[in-house]
């Protein structure tokens, strides 16, 4: 087979794939054809319209309260870095206090077992 025939047949393939797309486009521009088309616009206008008065009641709501929600936010940041701290000093005592009551106890044990001797 010569590169001509290798060419046309790839082409003629290429072509049979082009109608097969021909005909579902046009199927599917059948189904428009169709469909209620002015409902379907009527609903997007309702949803176009429903969208851009929940837009803009969050962009008033966000105006309004964004300081003192800002606000709110910067002290619960520095609670939660003192809590931090807190619980940071209350895991060094805990650890101390573990400690100690583990040095206490081994004098105890010494003495019993040199009385048990």
């Amino acid at each position: 087979m010569s590169i001509a025939t290798t060419v046309n047949l790839v082409l003629v393939i290429l072509c049979l794939a082009v109608l097969v797309q021909c005909h579902r486009m046009m199927r599917s521009l059948d189904g428009f054809r169709r469909a209620d088309l002015p409902g379907t616009a009527a609903a997007l206008e309702t949803a176009t319209t429903e969208a851009c008065r929940v837009l803009e009641q969050l962009r008033r709501l966000l105006s309004e309260e964004t300081p003192s929600k800002l606000r709110a936010l910067g002290e619960a940041e520095r609670i939660g870095d003192e809590l931090a701290v807190m619980i940071g000093i209350a895991n060094a005592s805990a650890d101390r206090l573990l400690e100690t009551a583990k040095t206490a106890r081994k004098p105890t044990r010494s003495r019993e077992a040199k009385a048990a001797a």
